[in-house]
């Protein structure tokens, strides 16, 4: 059954137009008064008559259905423009489908329901400021110069990036800081052993021969002669003289003093050994011997067997020479007693 057009309360205390199949935008503050037909007086006689033709009709006329008020006026929708019927009714399918929950902004809700917002998580500002200290602690202990400050640095942050973990917000800022803060130490720690051996030159390796007193402190009193400096060892010249001292297993400098001075050992030949591999200590000693005890004869004047002077040399360790490309040998002549001046063609 539909709804015969006509106007009707639209739920807003006003009167709107229905068509018949929806409504429109015609309305009224009330509904017009309806028309009053004058009915004629009926005769007495006829009353029972009408009145039992009325019955009849009653009898055999269908029942009218109860009115049932069209669905709630809503405002036009954007869906109109799109050929969607804007005034649903009640009972249509698609007005339900809807929007089945018209008490609620959205779907799925109850009346009186409220779904609190969700709090936003934020990382910790600790854990951050920690991971920044750990980078940068790493950065800087890998610089020997400054490998101190760096390994300041890299317990600092490690320290904040363990103490974001208790704090509120994420952890993934303490969880970076900290893995970074054990990687950089393990890389810090290896970069500090490749430097410390990368600093070894070379070692002194005196001949079989050499007496025990040039293991003694250079002079009587333990000072060096006036006008002494050190020198790296690798800037070491024929003619230098160096005073009686005592060798460690490597060294990286020793003291020269002016020949002038009381001394005791001075340079005579510096020679390279051949390039290619390290061919080991025991060929550099052997190469050394032939080498210095023929050059010892040349600058003082006798054979090394004849002579009352004794000599030693310096060879490259493994280090220097895959590192350094290290190839001198330096010999030196050794006198037991101070003397002033060169030792060239002492011929003792």
């Amino acid at each position: 059954m539909t709804t015969p057009a006509g106007w009707y309360d639209d739920g807003s205390g006003r009167q709107r137009w229905w068509d018949g199949s929806g409504w429109t935008q015609h309305t009224v503050e009330s509904a017009p008064p309806a028309p009053q037909a004058e009915s004629a007086p009926v005769p007495a006689s006829a009353a029972p008559v009408q009145a039992s033709a009325a019955q009849g009709a009653a009898a055999s006329a269908p029942v009218e259905q109860p009115f049932v008020a069209p669905h709630v006026w809503q405002a036009p929708s954007p869906a109109a423009d799109a050929g969607a019927d804007p005034y649903p009714r009640a009972d249509a399918p698609s007005a339900i489908a809807q929007n089945p929950y018209p008490w609620s902004g959205q779907p799925g809700a109850y009346p009186g329901q409220f779904t609190p917002a969700q709090p936003k998580t934020r990382a910790s500002i600790l854990g951050i400021i920690g991971l920044a200290v750990v980078v940068v602690g790493v950065i800087l202990s890998c610089i020997p110069v400054i490998s101190v400050v760096g390994w300041v640095l890299l317990g600092a942050g490690f320290v904040a990036s363990l103490v974001s973990l208790f704090l509120p917000g994420t952890k993934w800022p303490g969880i970076t800081g900290l893995a970074v803060g054990v990687v950089g130490s393990v890389l810090a720690i290896g970069v500090g052993l490749l430097s410390l051996g990368m600093t070894g030159l070379a070692s002194p390796t005196p001949s079989p021969s050499a007496s025990a007193e040039e293991s003694e402190d250079p002079g009587a009193d333990g000072g060096l002669p006036e006008g002494t400096e050190t020198v790296p060892i690798g800037d070491l010249e024929v003619g230098h003289c160096l005073p009686l001292i005592e060798w460690d297993d490597e060294i990286y400098e020793l003291p020269i003093v002016p020949c002038d001075q009381p001394h005791t050992d001075e340079v005579y030949l510096i020679f390279d050994a051949p390039d290619g591999d390290f061919p080991g200590d025991d060929e550099l000693q052997r190469l050394a011997t032939e080498k210095c005890d023929a050059g010892f004869a040349t600058f003082i004047g006798v054979p090394y067997e004849e002579s009352e002077l004794d000599n030693y040399w310096f060879v490259p360790t493994e280090a220097s020479w895959n590192r350094w490309n290290d190839r001198a040998i330096q010999c030196i002549a050794v006198s037991y007693e101070e003397i002033t001046g060169t030792l060239e063609g002492a011929a003792r």
